[in-house]
């Protein structure tokens, strides 16, 4: 949990009327703690829901403010900092496979919402034909 009289006044501009905070002026691990508080307070509803680019790029800039954190401090041994530098190179290749993946998935969600748009303007026999055909597709590849 953020201590808020850490931050009581930090990024306050205080001759805006009202008072507006500037996030900006914050830094991005506290940034990124608010967020992960926020989002635990705002559930997604379902994975539809879920922006993954979104998740992934949060989960870089996490593992890469470490890597800033740790990388100039002369008390962390060597090795700890090898590790955190292979954790970046892990992630960057997990988002790559992943941006793959989801640019898959993304393209296929529009691909069929257009299908259904089609399907909808079609005789009801015709789309409900269409649509048994498809169930037993997709139950094969399951």
């Amino acid at each position: 949990m953020i201590d808020e009289s850490k931050v009581k006044n930090f990024g306050r501009d205080e001759q805006a009327a009202p008072p507006t905070f500037r996030w900006g002026a914050l830094p991005v691990a506290t940034l990124l703690r608010y967020l992960d508080e926020i989002r635990a307070a705002l559930p997604y509803n379902s994975l539809v829901d879920m922006d993954m680019e979104r998740e992934l790029i949060l989960q870089f800039q996490a593992v890469r403010e470490l890597q800033n954190t740790i990388i100039d401090d002369e008390s962390v041994p060597a090795n700890q900092k090898a590790q955190v530098a292979n954790s970046v190179a892990s992630v960057l290749g997990s988002i790559a496979e992943l941006q793959n993946k989801i640019y898959s998935s993304e393209r296929f969600k529009r691909i069929e919402t257009l299908l259904i748009r089609h399907l909808n303007k079609l005789p009801e026999d015709v789309a409900a034909a269409f649509l048994e055909d498809y169930e037993a597709v997709l139950e094969k590849l399951k």
